[in-house]
């Protein structure tokens, strides 16, 4: 349900990536059918340096907006595989009471940890603070994203290196202005391709 800061560290700095798989592509086809040859990709999963971390862009969204991202990711990932989880998608349908209730099982499978006072000591926070979450729609998600941002700018700060904050809402909002910000953050210039339209690099 919840990351400590040492494994939000290392999961910050795995990921998995697409790479030419080789044993699929060795074959040779003569030159005429070169250019029609399809390309066969398997997924690597890889661990980074934290040195080749030199910034970071910290989006925050809506946490209300977040949750309902969330349950529509939950109910797409599910739905790749219908067979295995079908009964979590006639449990969760794709409306709001569907909503209503992932938020209301969430709550109640989560609920007695997020409102362990030990877990948000740790964090540095008065452990009163868990009478907030009371009435609150979908706490337990609510505590989820608080401790999320809470552990990525730790880990930005760990790592030593500048923050940008982007707001989900801004960018939807001046996606000009924003990406100026961005690019001038990242010491990056706009770019123009073979056609004369821009690009960021």
């Amino acid at each position: 349900y919840l990351e400590n800061e040492e494994t939000f560290f290392q999961r910050c700095l795995s990921g998995s990536r697409k790479v030419p798989d080789k044993s699929k592509n060795s074959k040779k086809l003569d030159d005429n059918t070169t250019s029609n040859k399809k390309q066969y990709y398997k997924k690597e999963y890889v661990t980074y340096s934290p040195n080749l971390i030199h910034s970071a862009i910290h989006l925050i969204r809506n946490p209300f907006d977040n949750a309902i991202s969330r349950f529509h990711h939950e109910l797409k990932e599910r739905t790749k595989n219908p067979t295995k989880y079908q009964s979590w998608i006639n449990r969760y349908p794709r409306n709001s009471l569907g909503f209503r209730k992932w938020c209301n099982d969430e709550n109640t499978m989560y609920g007695a940890y997020a409102r362990e006072p030990l877990h948000w000591t740790k964090y540095g926070y008065d452990p009163d603070i868990t009478k907030y979450f009371e009435g609150v729609s979908c706490h337990a998600e609510m505590v989820r994203y608080a401790l999320w941002h809470v552990l990525a700018i730790r880990t930005a700060e760990r790592l030593g290196v500048p923050i940008m904050y982007v707001y989900y809402e801004d960018y939807a909002e001046d996606l000009e202005g924003e990406t100026e910000k961005l690019l001038s953050f990242l010491n990056l210039t706009r770019s123009v391709d073979e056609e004369g339209n821009q690009v960021e690099l």
